[in-house]
């Protein structure tokens, strides 16, 4: 938090206030507390929250970035000055081998690699560039984007750069389930349960970027991230697919059959699953709403976040008159 907090206290002597001295220890526990409530008073922001650094993982800016880039890469959201700021940063963090971890203090993994490499992509880095050029070399060296993880897997997904074939179903009716079910998602940890709640959202709006077609690159993008040619991908084939590296608990058989069901059933479910899906959307969507809400549009994290903007930008249709609900 250095630079966050030497920013507020430039802030606060712009104001020609000064900071609280802690030359001497304080005498007495309410001295202590008052020296503590006159410190925090200098780094409360502008608006009346205190700020944090969340800094640290790889897949929390980079989700961000997709979902700016895919609702139509609005300055009010990222400007550039910013952006310039995000692609630093990223830069900073790739490792000698090309790759970057999982967050800053991790070995190179093929999640953190395929999400910064897409980052810096779309934040305007072209692929000639000597820093794309190493991050290419490294992701190829582990097999190619189809041998990240599922995470990833689904932000390519929505930018266009990967076929939802390619990712396990995430079915929005499994919410609809009974809550005493052993596989409802309410009984998953909170984070996860909130994160899987916009993704089974979008996986059965099956979103993808609208311009994904045409947008150059995108189009580069998979000829980038993988080994072989985009339309010779047999998708279905690689959802289990993950590269040492990332493997840090190996999927058991049993978990991989079980896998293999929601396959089964999204392919074969017919007017069963047209009809239940239904009910299971319109509970993601409102839920989503009710934590915007409660929340007063925080969220329970930054990678919920992202993918509620864009939940309620699928929802009130795309392009410009949807931008309203995503708070632009």
């Amino acid at each position: 938090d250095e630079l966050w907090r030497a920013q507020r206290v430039e802030a606060w002597k712009a104001k020609g206030r000064s900071i609280p001295s802690h030359d001497k220890p304080p005498k007495s526990a309410l001295e202590a507390c008052r020296r503590a409530m006159a410190w925090y008073e200098v780094l409360q922001s502008d608006d009346g929250h205190w700020a944090g650094d969340y800094g640290g993982p790889h897949f929390l800016m980079p989700g961000l970035i997709v979902v700016w880039y895919v609702t139509g890469r609005l300055e009010s959201m990222l400007d550039a000055d910013r952006r310039a700021a995000m692609a630093l940063y990223l830069r900073a963090h790739q490792q000698t081998d090309g790759g970057w971890g999982m967050h800053i203090e991790s070995p190179s993994t093929m999640f953190g690699s395929c999400m910064c490499y897409m980052a810096l992509r779309l934040l305007g880095v072209p692929r000639d560039d000597p820093q794309m050029v190493q991050g290419r070399v490294f992701i190829r060296s582990y097999g190619g984007g189809i041998y990240t993880g599922s995470w990833a897997k689904f932000y390519m997904c929505l930018l266009g750069v990967m076929d939802w074939e390619g990712h396990h179903p995430i079915p929005a009716e499994m919410w609809l389930l009974p809550e005493w079910f052993p596989f409802h998602p309410g009984r998953l940890w909170c984070h996860c349960r909130m994160v899987y709640l916009p993704m089974s959202f979008l996986y059965g709006k099956r979103f993808v970027y609208a311009q994904a077609e045409e947008d150059p690159v995108t189009l580069s993008l998979r000829e980038e991230l993988y080994c072989q040619p985009y339309e010779s991908i047999r998708w279905a084939s690689t959802r289990d697919l993950v590269a040492e590296v990332d493997n840090y608990s190996p999927v058991h058989p049993l978990m991989k059959a079980a896998n293999a069901v929601p396959g089964v059933y999204e392919h074969w479910a017919g007017p069963l699953k047209r009809l239940v899906r239904r009910g299971g959307l319109a509970f993601a969507i409102e839920y989503i709403g009710a934590e915007d809400e409660q929340t007063n549009f925080v969220d329970i994290g930054p990678v919920n976040k992202s993918l509620n903007m864009l939940s309620r930008f699928v929802e009130a249709g795309g392009g410009a008159a949807a931008l309203d609900a995503i708070g632009s």
